[in-house]
């Protein structure tokens, strides 16, 4: 009796160590497990269910892109990691560092970031388009029901330097030495008001601190950045924060589009629950 209750106790713990390391859920052929569920549960700290839920819409976002033979080159990777290090003020050395110090791989966050490139890429093809203008009666009437996420919202009058170029080299070296005039680079002092700027660039400002740069654009006939000298405040009512209620409508929509797209691949898709 002796020599089989060692023996039970092994066959329990391996038993359960097979558990907690198994196949939970395949989603259309791809497995998610137990031990991927608990790291996002910790990680992201959210309950089972909705771990569930994040990684299966991973899984599914995984294959329509896949579906859909999105690439991202390593240029426009390396240009992103530009832009991101330039935006938080560190050159890419100090943003190893960083990662490092949070326990991820500078390979590991390149390839974290092709991704998110790529569904953001993804969206813009297969989603955005689905998403239909609002007309000006439209805002005007999502303004009346959320005037009070709008108290703050007036136009506000920037000062900004608007710095030019066709190359996004010179841009980015311009930028990093904003005292020196660079060969190829234009300049050009600009005030303006957010009521009269697209709601993406009000956006890209409006998160760009005084006294630095926004990041870099692409036209699609060169590059622009911003430099934000100072942000003031106009005049409140609709008008005034016409740009911010866009931006909020289409916040909306964007969130309402991804989960119609979602669900209907969630619909489609051939999930088997295994164990949970």
């Amino acid at each position: 009796m002796k020599k089989i209750l060692p023996l039970l106790l092994f066959v329990l713990l391996e038993s359960n160590a097979q558990v907690i390391d198994a196949l939970a859920i395949d989603v259309n052929g791809e497995p998610i497990t137990t031990v991927e569920i608990q790291a996002v549960q910790q990680k992201l700290n959210m309950s089972k269910k909705a771990a569930v839920e994040a990684l299966i819409k991973d899984r599914l976002e995984k294959s329509a892109i896949e579906k859909a033979n999105i690439t991202i080159s390593d240029e426009e990777l390396d240009a992103k990691i530009q832009e991101i290090a330039q935006r938080r003020g560190l050159t890419l050395t100090q943003m190893r560092e960083a990662l490092q110090k949070n326990g991820l791989t500078w390979d590991a966050y390149r390839e974290q970031l092709k991704m998110e490139m790529k569904k953001e890429r993804f969206f813009q093809q297969y989603i955005a388009s689905t998403i239909p203008q609002p007309t000006q009666e439209d805002l005007k009437v999502y303004y009346e029901t959320h005037k009070d996420q709008f108290q703050n919202a007036g136009a506000v009058q920037m000062s900004l330097i608007v710095y030019s170029s066709n190359s996004s080299k010179k841009l980015q070296e311009a930028m990093q030495n904003p005292m020196r005039n660079i060969d190829g680079v234009e300049k050009k002092n600009v005030l303006a008001s957010t009521s009269e700027m697209a709601p993406q660039l009000v956006q890209l400002i409006q998160n760009t601190p005084e006294g630095s740069f926004t990041q870099p654009i692409n036209t699609g006939r060169g590059f622009v950045a911003y430099y934000v000298k100072s942000k003031g405040r106009g005049q409140g009512g609709f008008e005034a924060v016409q740009n911010a209620v866009m931006m909020r409508w289409m916040q909306e929509q964007r969130i309402k589009a991804g989960n119609d797209f979602f669900n209907k691949l969630k619909t489609d898709a051939n999930i088997r629950i295994i164990r949970l």
